[in-house]
């Protein structure tokens, strides 16, 4: 059985002030533009992240394992100066499965579950004008002319399930056969 644990604090902040363009900013001023300060945090960077993995094998016929990947809120992009209305996106955490058999040399059948829970979270976020204000999303009063700032946010994968046959010849050239599913 092996267990591995993978940890990292990225401390990724501005050295130095500049102003920066961010007209969807709610701290903007009137020109669109914001005042980034030293220790302000990069947008896009968790601060911090784990990676947990247990596998369980026989020395080489068969394997099963898991993990689970965690990551800490992040500020959006165009968020650089972290004072925007918002506030950060959210953190999230993302449980593994997998196992595989080999049935001889060159042939392997494997299977794995990702985000096996089916966990609904967001890993990236950038800020930006969003155009469908009026009724049911549909586009505002006044055609494209009437925006409001929004964070808008990258969804993760749903859970996805994937089924294979794998053929190693020569411990060089791989040929995989996959089948995917989604399952709600």
């Amino acid at each position: 059985m092996s267990l591995i644990l993978r940890y990292s604090h990225t401390d990724a902040t501005f050295r130095s002030t500049f102003t920066a363009a961010s007209p969807s900013n709610s701290t903007a001023d009137a020109a669109g533009a914001i005042e980034v300060r030293p220790r302000d945090h990069i947008p896009g960077i968790p601060d911090n992240s784990v990676k947990l993995r247990a596998e369980l094998d026989d020395g080489g016929r068969w394997s099963v394992g898991g993990g689970v990947v965690y990551a800490s809120g992040q500020y959006a992009r165009g968020d650089e100066d972290n004072r925007d209305r918002h506030g950060r996106v959210p953190g999230y955490a993302v449980a593994d499965v997998d196992a595989h058999w080999q049935l001889d040399t060159d042939w392997q059948l494997f299977a794995s579950i990702s985000n096996l829970f089916d966990r609904r979270y967001q890993n990236f976020g950038v800020l930006g004008a969003n155009v469908f204000t009026g009724p049911n999303r549909s586009f505002g009063p006044v055609v494209g002319l009437d925006p409001e700032p929004t964070q808008f946010r990258g969804v993760g994968a749903p859970r996805a399930v994937w089924v294979g046959l794998r053929y190693s010849w020569m411990s060089r050239f791989r040929l995989t056969i996959t089948r995917a599913s989604r399952f709600s």
